[in-house]
């Protein structure tokens, strides 16, 4: 996957579409989302609006069972079309992101599986993501996150990359697809040509990336080389200006990108899908039929209109998405977008629809212990001790004190009203206290509020007892975690508790090595991730007994 059209396929392709309509054909490239447990729109859409595939999230099915049966309602309606080709139902189930956490096992994300660096390991965590889509008939995952993080200050890749150093990623984005491969489902590598050295966001504005195109071969490239080589089948756009390609136009609109680029020098023959048109770096920029039109005039195959949480309850979303659909039919009657590219596009989509998209619902409600067992093994890993300079590391049974860096107001947005929040319900750090509560450690908790007369001087404790400090941060688009004050509280506690301070860290290790430079930290561990299971597998470690020997 992709190769050529087998002919079967090629011989129904080409009988039919001459007999569809434009709406017909124009339909097909589009994918969208909708709020709410609205199916009778989703159903409309597919039925008169023709549409090719959906977005899917928690707010559409908040059980597995509930998206079981909306997957196989849509894919009966699809099939009833005179295009029966199956819709793309597709998920960000990538790891750092995922729908459906209470049931499903996400593992740490990428960030930690790079860090603990077994191919094999990250092979069998997306193994384990697509057989739990594919269970509920979810047959897109878009992912994996290809990548890299060189911009440590890249304010929405963070967590969702496997690192720092192209190759290295390019290794584990190859084992990824491997891995979802192996079910059957699609896998997509995002977000082309590469997110993670830009200093914005592109959920709010139009990043800019200066790098020429040689840097972009030896940077963040690779991973995008591996993804192909290893035969993903999409690729997503990125909405980033990449001046020193195309002077005129972001990724996702400029074919010299998509199709000089992407197409002919890299090879990719799979379907180019953008990321979502709602996004601010669009919609700021462009109005949302134009920006449909040029993205397929620069060799785009699919539309995704996946309806960002920050402006659907402000935003007519029904009328822009009628209303993007209906622009690009009128762009096809005015010859703005001709008729031959549009077949042409329409002929590539059905091909790999037909020929790659489950679309039967496997109902199983269960999770798989091999799922949990790969996620744990995983967390487990990825757990490093930066620094441990008193040998303070593990604490055993001692007795410490244990508080969160995080004001418990920012845990508010951590999973929003639409579903796309991509973080656990719980936060880490709620998890984290559980585990100690069900061990024998011999711990003092300190809330947020009480820690802070410590740190205001109103407050005393025994400073020659350990204190373990929680920091996190987590992925939030359109939103940032923040963080700032908690580096504040860390370098407060270290005047008090001096060498008795240990900072455990739920998140990456960039806040280290920030924090490294303004005071001394002699204990600190990362997990490399936000997520429950990594709470779990941290705290076990902290409590386990030193070795004697």
């Amino acid at each position: 996957m992709p190769k050529e059209c087998e002919m079967s396929y090629l011989k129904k392709i080409e009988q039919l579409i001459p007999t569809l309509t434009i709406e017909e054909k124009v339909g097909q490239l589009f994918v969208l989302a909708f709020a709410g447990q609205d199916s009778e729109y989703a159903l409309n859409l597919v039925k008169n609006m023709h549409v090719g595939g959906f977005y899917l999230t928690d707010d559409n099915a908040n059980t597995l069972n509930e998206a079981g049966i909306l997957s196989e309602l849509l894919q009966k309606q699809a099939a009833l079309r005179a295009c029966d080709a199956p819709l793309l139902l597709a998920v960000d189930q990538e790891g750092a992101w995922g729908i459906l956490t209470k049931e499903t096992d996400l593992g740490p994300g990428n960030l930690a599986l790079g860090m603990a660096n077994d191919l094999k390991l990250t092979e069998n965590m997306y193994q384990v993501f697509a057989e739990q889509m594919q269970a509920i008939g979810y047959n897109t995952l878009l992912s994996p996150c290809a990548d890299v993080n060189s911009n440590p200050n890249n304010p929405i890749i963070g967590q969702r990359a496997f690192g720092e150093q192209p190759e290295h990623v390019a290794q584990h984005v190859a084992a990824a697809v491997r891995g979802i491969n192996r079910t059957g489902n699609i896998a997509c590598a995002k977000h082309f040509p590469g997110h993670g050295d830009t200093a914005t966001d592109s959920h709010r504005s139009l990043p800019q990336v200066t790098k020429n195109i040689n840097q972009l071969l030896a940077e963040d490239l690779p991973p995008f080389v591996a993804a192909i080589d290893n035969d993903v089948g999409i690729i997503m756009t990125a909405h980033i200006n990449y001046p020193a390609i195309d002077a005129q136009y972001p990724a996702t609109l400029s074919k010299k990108i998509l199709t000089e680029l992407l197409k002919e020098k890299l090879g990719f023959k799979g379907l180019i899908i953008t990321d979502s048109m709602n996004m601010w770096a669009m919609r700021k920029n462009y109005s949302p039929s134009e920006a449909a039109i040029l993205a397929l005039k620069a060799g785009a195959h699919l539309i995704m209109l996946s309806e960002e949480h920050y402006e659907n309850e402000t935003t007519p979303y029904k009328q822009i998405q009628k209303e993007t659909i209906n622009g690009v039919v009128a762009a096809v009657h005015s010859g703005e977008l001709s008729l031959a590219q549009l077949d042409d596009t329409l002929k590539h989509v059905l091909c790999f629809k037909y020929q790659y998209v489950n679309n039967k619902t496997l109902r199983n409600d269960t999770v798989s212990n091999d799922g949990k067992k790969t996620a744990t093994e995983a967390a487990r890993q990825a757990i490093r001790v930066l620094k441990n300079n008193e040998g303070l590391w593990p604490l055993g049974q001692t007795e410490f004190y244990f508080t969160c860096a995080v004001n418990p107001v920012n845990y508010e947005n951590l999973v929003n009203s639409r579903g796309i929040g991509p973080n656990d319900a719980v936060p880490a750090s709620q998890v984290f206290y559980q585990q100690l509560q069900q061990s024998k450690a011999k711990v003092t908790y300190l809330a947020y509020e009480q820690f802070s007369q410590v740190l205001a001087g109103n407050k005393t404790l025994d400073v020659q007892r350990p204190i373990v400090v929680l920091t996190e941060d987590y992925p939030l688009p359109g939103e940032t975690f923040p963080q700032q004050e908690q580096a504040q509280r860390i370098e407060q506690t270290q005047q008090i508790f001096a060498d008795k301070l240990i900072v455990l860290a739920l998140r990456s290790d960039y806040e280290f090595k920030e924090l490294s430079q303004k005071t001394e930290i002699s204990t600190y561990a990362c997990a490399y991730s936000s997520r429950s299971v990594s709470a779990k597998e941290i705290a076990k470690q902290l409590l386990e007994e030193k070795n004697t020997f």
